[in-house]
């Protein structure tokens, strides 16, 4: 009788579909530039919607919400009709009231508009998984009632990052990279309400990388009397500096069990400070000056410079223009390098890139000749500081 041979087990693995796609160089073309609000925000991607407490930016954010929900501008924008989902992770209660009198201002919205009241933990894997999950279902749920979902709105960022240190690149960069894989895999648009620090001008809280990886942001102020302003501040290849401005009027809801009102807002455009003629474009260098704003914060904080001029406060501390420059050039001043032809030859690619270079240069120094000639910055040397704070610099 032979004996048995046994064979070593060998394990079949499925082959995973292939990610990654190789294309040449030659032959390389755009994509299409998809978009949810023109000029706006795009299809798929992360933004943010930030501004100081009583800024008014879930009340702009919900009015924003619902205008795409029925396919109507948003800040003049022409956007594409979508369904959302709100997360309230912060003041749940409060948003529910801020709904219902948004809703008796546009009417039902069919199902198109859809809420969660608790607060994710975005730090978290099982959440995640979880919330992802619940993403998906509400996708589904709109699609059969014949929506699709466009936008995953969170509000705030620091109830859904218990615990975080919001400075730290270790603690947040997970975090981000979370959102952008949720935008990416669902194909839909992220859309985060957050908060400014102490320093207002050093816009978003914490991390710099929030900023810097943003496909757009939204700056609100802090308000002057009735009137909130806001301005767009970054546009991922896109124009940036626009002005908007809004009262929030309020709403009475109905009773109490003590007979009190119950009361929230509405939010009402009006003209934004400093408006421009009809039909103008905003101010290209205004608009520069507020990255500028931005960039000059973040420097301050991280590379201070003691400032010894003639009428500087004793202790004023300022930065460097090189630092400035660098770290604006870094958040957007000048947009992104050229997309030279694919039959271009080196020397014309490096015309495209030189003329790319001088014209973010030029970009910075009217932004710059724009702050100090309104006496917001002051520069002697190669030291610029913070003559006054200015309310349109929040972001």
């Amino acid at each position: 009788m032979s004996e048995l041979i046994e064979f070593p087990t060998v394990e079949v693995f499925e082959r995973r579909p292939q990610r990654f796609r190789v294309e040449d160089f030659d032959s390389l073309e755009p994509g299409a530039a998809l978009e949810r609000v023109k000029g706006l925000w795009p299809r798929s991607g992360l933004c943010f919607v930030g501004g100081p407490s009583m800024s008014g930016k879930s009340f702009w954010t919900l009015d924003a919400l619902a205008r795409i929900c029925r396919g109507e501008p948003v800040l003049g924008r022409r956007s594409v009709q979508a369904g959302c989902l709100y997360i309230a992770a912060e003041g749940a209660a409060g948003v529910r009231k801020r709904i219902k009198a948004l809703r008796a201002k546009t009417g039902p919205l069919g199902g198109a508009f859809q809420f969660i009241g608790q607060a994710p933990n975005l730090r978290d894997a099982d959440d995640l998984a979880e919330l992802r999950d619940v993403i998906e279902q509400s996708k589904a749920e709109l699609q059969a009632a014949g929506h699709d979902l466009g936008i995953v709105c969170l509000d705030t960022l620091s109830a859904s990052i218990p615990g975080a240190d919001e400075n730290s690149a270790a603690d947040m960069s997970p975090v981000l990279h979370a959102l952008q894989g949720l935008a990416a895999e669902l194909d839909l648009l992220v859309l985060v309400i957050a908060h400014t620090g102490k320093d207002e001008t050093r816009g978003l809280r914490g991390w710099s990388g929030l900023l810097a990886n943003a496909d757009g942001v939204i700056m609100l102020e802090a308000p002057d009397g009735e009137t909130r302003t806001g301005s767009v501040l970054k546009v991922k290849d896109g124009l940036s500096g626009d002005r908007f401005a809004f009262v929030l009027e309020r709403v009475v809801l109905g009773l109490d069990e003590d007979g009190d009102e119950i009361s929230t807002c509405i939010i009402h455009e009006t003209d934004a400070p400093e408006a421009r003629r009809p039909g103008r474009r905003p101010s290209k260098a205004g608009g520069t000056g507020d990255l500028i704003l931005s960039a000059f914060g973040r420097v301050l904080e991280d590379k201070p410079r003691p400032v010894k001029a003639p009428g500087a406060p004793p202790g004023q501390s300022g930065v460097s223009v090189h630092d400035l420059r660098q770290t604006a050039f870094l958040i957007g001043v000048g947009g992104p390098p050229p997309d030279a032809p694919s039959d271009a030859s080196e020397d014309e690619r490096g015309r495209l890139e030189r003329k790319w270079s001088d014209q973010r240069r030029k970009d910075f120094q009217r932004g710059l000749a724009h702050l100090l000639e309104d006496k917001t910055l002051r520069q002697e040397g190669d030291l610029i500081w913070l003559v006054k704070s200015k309310a349109r610099a929040t972001p």
